[in-house]
C-alpha cells in the first residue's frame, strides 16, 4: 500500500499521518461501520414514519410465525440486526469437525459455539450454517423443525416444531422481507 501515492494521501489528509497500521485500521473500520441496511420491507412495515413497501401477506404471517413461541426464532435473531450476537450452537451436528469459540477460550462449554448471525439480506447470503452446509432457506428451516442433533452444548431453545408447506413458506417470505434492496444496490458500494 505505501507504494501507492494515493493511500499516502488519503491517509495524512484523513488522519494527519502516513499510512500505517492505525490509518489503515481506522480506515477500514469507517468503511466497514458505512454498510447499514436498514430499508428493507420489514423496516419499513416496523416504522410508520416511512412510505412502506407494503409487506406481503404471506410475509407479515411469516413474521408472526417467526416471531412465535413455536418457532422461538427471536430468541436468537433479535433487536435491530435481527440477531442477539452471542455464540450458540444449533445442533447441526453431534460431533463437529470446527471446534468454534472452544479454539480461542478452551472451554468446554464453548465447544461448537458460534456467533448468532444478522438475518438481514439473509435470502442474498447463501450458502447457510458456520460451514455453508445449508444451500436454502428451505434447507435451514427443516433443519430447525427437526429439533437439531444432540449436542452437550446445544441452545435449548432449539426445539423440534412442525409447519406445514405454506407456513414454510410464508417464513421464508419473511425472511426475503428483510432484504435491503435500496442497500445491495447503493451504487457507493458497487465496485
Amino acid at each position: 500500500l505505501s507504494a501507492d501515492s494515493t493511500y499516502l494521501e488519503m491517509a495524512q489528509k484523513a488522519y494527519n499521518r502516513s499510512l500505517d497500521p492505525y490509518s489503515i485500521v481506522y480506515a477500514l473500520s469507517c468503511f466497514e461501520r458505512s454498510f447499514i441496511s436498514g430499508q428493507s420491507s420489514y423496516d419499513k412495515h416496523l416504522n410508520p414514519n416511512i412510505i412502506a413497501d407494503e409487506m406481503s401477506e404471506s410475509a407479515l404471517s411469516g413474521m408472526d410465525i417467526f416471531f412465535s413461541e413455536n418457532t422461538k426464532c427471536s430468541n436468537c435473531h433479535n433487536g435491530f440486526n435481527l440477531t442477539n450476537y452471542e455464540f450458540k450452537n444449533n445442533g447441526l451436528y453431534e460431533k463437529y469437525e470446527d471446534e468454534g469459540r472452544f479454539r480461542l477460550t478452551g472451554l468446554e462449554t464453548d465447544r461448537a459455539l458460534f456467533k448468532t448471525p444478522s438475518l438481514r439480506n439473509i435470502a442474498l447470503t447463501a450458502p447457510y450454517m458456520h460451514d455453508g452446509s445449508f444451500s436454502n432457506l428451505n434447507e435451514v428451516i427443516e433443519h430447525y423443525m427437526t429439533g437439531g442433533q444432540n449436542h452437550p452444548n446445544k441452545n435449548q431453545d432449539i426445539q423440534p416444531f412442525t409447519l406445514n408447506e405454506k407456513e414454510k413458506k410464508d417464513l421464508i417470505s419473511f425472511l426475503e422481507s428483510l432484504t435491503d434492496h435500496s442497500f445491495i444496490n447503493n451504487p457507493l458500494f458497487s465496485n
